[in-house]
Formats: structure tokens, C-alpha cells, sequence
């Protein structure tokens, strides 16, 4: 039988740590843990809410945290991602009750109904702000030939050196020297407390 521990999946980011601030200037990864962070928007308040639950300690700071994604998410260059309509489904989520929900006598949101057009007798969603949405390349809404840089407050950049100038000019840190890089291995789990 095998060790449920040891055989769970787990993504790996870099971490760049200030030793003297003990704080982590920026993590670097590749589009499955950006996928990962971009996902988080499509989450149904409900689940976000039964999420947060189980850590109450943390849900003034993850949705503080969860506003700043969404910004970030609004400002991501929209070539980073693998189709346009990847970056419109994640700032604008579908829910699987839409159409129950469509019979409201009060509409509780701004969602549109989905438009659908009829051609060679089949019926094609207008947008991927629906249930189906095609993704060419590896990534499931980013691109995957890129790496990005994670700050602390969730802007999402593609690595460069510029990006990496910036952010340790913005943090005041002139000397590199107290900083070290580490590798972290992610769980499923550490990944939902972010």
C-alpha cells in the first residue's frame, strides 16, 4: 500500500527570502502554479467562503488577498494568456446553477446569458465564459512557454530581469547579499491556504 503522504501530488515554486526581514521578496514558477493562483477566481463564493472558514484567522488577509488577485488578474497582459477568452472566464466566472439561477425573480448579478449560434447542426457556445472552453498548449489559462514572478501581494508579472529589478527596487533592497533562493514543494493543501 502506498504512503498517501509521499505519492500526493506537488508543484514546486522558488522562493526568493530575505533573511534579515524573514520574508519572502517574490516566488518564481511556471504556468501550472499560476494556473493554479489564476484558478482561485473561478472559485463560486460558497467555496471560497467554506474554504476560509477553516482557517478564520486568515480570512480578512486572504480576502484582501483575493481583491488584489483579481486587479492583478485584470492587469495581466493578455498575451500571456493561451486564448483571450481564458482571461474574460476567470474575471468573469460562469456558475454551473446559472440556469436555475436565470429564474430568479430578482437577478442577483451582471451575468449575460450565453449566446449560442446554430451551425452544421451543432450548438457552439458564443464565448468561453461558459462550461466549455478550448485551451491550445499546456497551460489550462496561461501560457506555458513563459515563467512568472509571484510577489507577496499576488501581482503576477513574466519573468525578466526588469520585473526582478523592479520589485527589489520597490521593496528597497539594495543589497543581495541577506537574500537566498529555496525551492518549496506545495501541497494541495498549502497551496488553498495561500
Amino acid at each position: 500500500m502506498a504512503d498517501t503522504k509521499t505519492d500526493e501530488a506537488k508543484i514546486s515554486i522558488k522562493v526568493l527570502i530575505d533573511k534579515v526581514k524573514k520574508r519572502v521578496v517574490y516566488a518564481e514558477a511556471d504556468h501550472s502554479f499560476v494556473d493554479i493562483l489564476f484558478s482561485f477566481m473561478s472559485l463560486h463564493l460558497g467555496t471560497v467562503v467554506k474554504v476560509l472558514r477553516k482557517h478564520p484567522d486568515a480570512t480578512f488577509e486572504a480576502l484582501g488577498r483575493l481583491n488584489n488577485l483579481y486587479q492583478r488578474l485584470k492587469d495581466f497582459p493578455e498575451r500571456y494568456f493561451a486564448t483571450e477568452e481564458c482571461k474574460s472566464m476567470l474575471l468573469n466566472p460562469r456558475s454551473l446553477s446559472y440556469d436555475h439561477c436565470k429564474n430568479l425573480k430578482l437577478k442577483t448579478d451582471d451575468t449575460e446569458p450565453v449566446n449560442h449560434f446554430f451551425g452544421g447542426g451543432l450548438i457552439k457556445p458564443h464565448s468561453c465564459n461558459s462550461n466549455v472552453c478550448v485551451v491550445v498548449g499546456g497551460g489550462v489559462f496561461v501560457s506555458d512557454v513563459a515563467t512568472f514572478i509571484i510577489t507577496d501581494v499576488f501581482s503576477v508579472l513574466p519573468y525578466s530581469a526588469t520585473s526582478l529589478f523592479g520589485i527589489l527596487t520597490d521593496l528597497g533592497i539594495n543589497d543581495t547579499g541577506h537574500l537566498e533562493e529555496k525551492t518549496l514543494d506545495l501541497s494541495s493543501k498549502q497551496v488553498a491556504l495561500i
